[in-house]
């Protein structure tokens, strides 16, 4: 999969050169603009935000297992508590 960021002097499309790892949650990206008059060269950070669904890995060994094993139902009462508050 492409990544693609944008310039931000003409909008154009930038390709990203390299990378650093600044730290566990944060990357250096190195870009150049693909648009010939422009040419700008740029630093932009990655940065890790939130998680959306959580990894499977994060779950205690066995536990996908005995999910996939319950009853829609059973499934149902373990997301509810798993849901947090509303």
């Amino acid at each position: 999969m492409a990544v693609r960021v944008k310039c931000n002097r003409c909008e154009s499309t930038a390709t990203i050169h390299s990378s650093s790892e600044e730290s566990e949650f944060v990357k250096k990206l190195y870009c150049t603009c693909n648009n010939p008059k422009c040419g700008h060269s740029f630093v932009m950070d990655l940065t890790f935000s939130n998680t959306l669904s959580p990894s499977a890995l994060d779950f205690p060994e066995g536990f996908i297992d005995k999910l996939m094993s319950s009853t829609q139902m059973e499934q149902k009462k373990i997301f509810s508590a798993l849901s947090p508050a509303s």
